[in-house]
C-alpha cells in the first residue's frame, strides 16, 4: 500500500516492446492479438480473489450480497436470452445493424419545429426514450451485467455451466457473423438533426472493461477459455486500434473533462489487456501532467464537473476513472503516473478530489435537486475502497460507514476489507436491503467494479 508520503519517483520505465498493428484501408488481416488475458498483475481481479476468501460463516452480509449474485447468475442460465446490437429497430446510417448506434442521453425532440429536428439539449435530464430497451445501449449494458453475473457466480461455485452460458453470450455479441457487434462506436451519441455520430459517444464504450474483466474470472474454465479469450484479444485489438486513429477517437482524446478520462482509462486498461505496452506508456506518462493536473484544482474541486447540472454525479463519476488508472499505474510499478511527484508535504491531487467529494457530497446533492437519501453511493463507495487499498485506509473506513448508512454492501464482494463494522444504521423507516437509486443516476450492475 502507498501511505500518505507517495513513495518517491521510480526509475523504471517501461519497455517499448509491442506497437499497435496499423490497418491499411482495405486490409482485412487481422491484427495480431495475444491468447492469455490480461498482463498480470491486475489489483482490481486480485482484490475480488481475497474478498471471496474473506467469507466465513458469520459474515452475514458478504454471504448475502453472494447468494445475489448467484441467484442473478442462476436467472441468466435459465433464460434463453441473448444480447446483440442486432436485435433491436436501431440501425445507423450506413445501414449495418452490426455498426452500434445511440443517441445523446440529453437531447429531446425540438418543441419550435414540425418534425422537431434539430434536436436541443437539456443538460441532465435524460430522455429515457433514447436510453429504453429497444436500443443498442440498452443491448450492451445487458450484455456486460449478464456477463459480469456470471463470471462472479462462476469464481464462487467453479460451475462450468455459468463459463458455458457466459461463452454463448460473448459469442452472439462481439463474434457471430451476423450478430457480433463491429469494433467501432462511430454512431454513437448522434443527434437527430445535427449529427450521425461524435466522439463522446465513446464513453459508452466504459463498459467493456467490465466485460473483460469477468472474463478474466471466467478464464479459469478451460473450455471457456479456449473458445472466447483468442477472439476478444482480437475484438479488442481492432477496437483499440479504432479510438487511437478514427476522428471520433481522437475527437474524444482531446476532450477535458470525464470524456477524456475515461477515454485514456479505456486506451489503457485495453492497451494491457493486449500487451500493447507502446500505447499504455503513452497513455499513462501523460497522465497525470494532461489530465490530473488540469481537471483537479489545489483543494480538491474539480471545476468542469462542478460546472454540470449534476455536479455530484459527475465528480464521483471522473474521479472512477483516475483511480482505476492509479490502479493500473500501481500495477505497474509507477504509482507516481497517478499520484504525481510528491514528497513528505504534499497530498496527491486524486486523493484531495477524493477528500473533497467526501465532504462535499450533501451539498452537491442539493445542487442537482436530490433527496441525500435517494441516490446510490454504490459508486463513491466504490472509488472510496480503490483509494482505501492504494493509498489509505481511513478511505475503506469510510466506505464501510457509507455503506451502513445507505444499506449498500454489494462492494464487499469485490473488496478485501471486513464487513464487521459494516452494520446498518438507517432509520426504522428504510428496509435494510432495500436500495434508493434516484431514476437519474446511471444504473450500477450490482457488482461493484470498474
Amino acid at each position: 500500500m502507498i501511505t500518505q508520503a507517495v513513495t518517491k519517483r521510480l526509475n523504471h520505465r517501461l519497455s517499448l516492446l509491442l506497437g499497435l498493428t496499423v490497418l491499411l484501408p482495405g486490409c482485412h488481416s487481422v491484427p495480431s492479438a495475444k491468447t492469455d488475458t490480461p498482463i498480470s498483475p491486475n489489483t482490481l481481479y486480485e482484490w475480488q480473489q481475497q474478498a471471496q476468501a474473506l467469507i466465513t460463516p458469520s459474515d452475514t452480509k458478504r454471504i448475502a450480497a453472494r447468494d445475489l449474485v448467484i441467484a442473478r447468475a442462476n436467472s441468466v442460465l435459465d433464460s434463453e436470452q441473448s444480447f446483440s446490437i442486432t436485435f433491436n429497430q436501431a440501425t445507423p446510417p450506413n445501414d449495418n445493424p452490426q455498426d452500434y448506434t445511440s443517441t445523446g442521453p440529453y437531447w429531446w425532440p425540438n418543441p419550435d419545429t414540425a418534425n422537431g429536428l434539430p434536436w436541443i439539449r437539456r443538460d441532465g435530464i435524460v430522455n429515457r426514450e433514447v436510453r429504453g430497451r429497444d436500443t443498442d445501449s440498452a443491448e450492451l449494458r445487458e450484455f456486460v451485467k449478464a456477463v459480469s453475473v456470471l463470471a462472479q457466480a462462476y469464481s464462487y461455485t467453479k460451475n462450468d455451466a455459468y463459463a458455458q452460458r457466459a461463452q454463448e453470450l460473448f459469442h452472439v455479441f462481439l463474434f457471430d457473423k451476423d450478430t457480433g457487434m463491429n469494433p467501432n462506436f462511430r454512431y454513437a451519441q448522434a443527434i437527430p438533426g445535427i449529427t450521425d455520430g461524435r466522439g463522446i459517444g465513446i464513453i459508452e464504450s466504459r463498459l467493456f472493461i467490465n466485460a473483460l474483466n469477468a472474463h478474466q474470472q471466467l478464464t479459469a474454465s478451460d473450455h471457456y477459455n479456449s473458445h472466447v479469450s483468442e477472439p476478444l484479444s482480437r475484438w479488442v485489438t481492432y477496437y483499440l486500434h479504432w479510438l487511437l486513429t478514427s476522428p471520433n477517437g481522437l475527437d474524444e482524446s482531446r476532450t477535458h473533462n470525464n470524456h477524456a478520462s475515461f477515454y485514456d482509462y479505456q486506451v489503457a486498461y485495453f492497451a494491457r489487456f493486449t500487451d500493447n505496452e507502446m500505447v499504455l506508456n503513452q497513455v499513462m506518462q501523460s497522465l497525470y501532467p494532461q489530465r490530473i493536473q488540469t481537471q483537479i484544482q489545489p483543494g480538491g474541486a474539480q471545476p468542469h464537473e462542478l460546472a454540470r447540472t449534476r455536479p455530484y454525479h459527475y465528480s464521483v463519476f471522473n474521479l472512477e476513472a483516475f483511480w482505476g488508472l492509479a490502479a493500473i499505474a500501481t500495477d505497474l510499478n509507477l504509482p507516481e503516473l497517478a499520484f504525481g511527484p510528491t514528497d513528505d508535504t504534499q497530498v496527491p491531487l486524486i486523493v484531495q478530489a477524493l477528500d473533497y467529494l467526501n465532504q462535499q457530497q450533501h451539498t452537491l446533492l442539493t445542487q442537482s435537486h436530490y433527496a441525500s437519501d435517494s441516490v446510490s453511493r454504490e459508486s463513491l463507495i466504490r472509488v472510496n475502497l480503490i483509494a482505501g487499498q492504494l493509498y489509505d485506509q481511513r478511505f475503506s473506513a469510510y466506505a464501510q460507514t457509507l455503506m451502513a448508512q445507505h444499506a449498500e454492501y454489494d462492494c464487499l464482494l469485490a473488496f478485501p476489507v471486513p464487513a464487521s463494522n459494516a452494520t446498518n444504521t438507517r432509520s426504522p423507516t428504510h428496509s435494510s436491503t432495500e436500495k434508493h437509486i434516484d431514476a437519474h443516476t446511471q444504473g450500477d450492475d450490482g457488482l461493484c467494479q470498474l
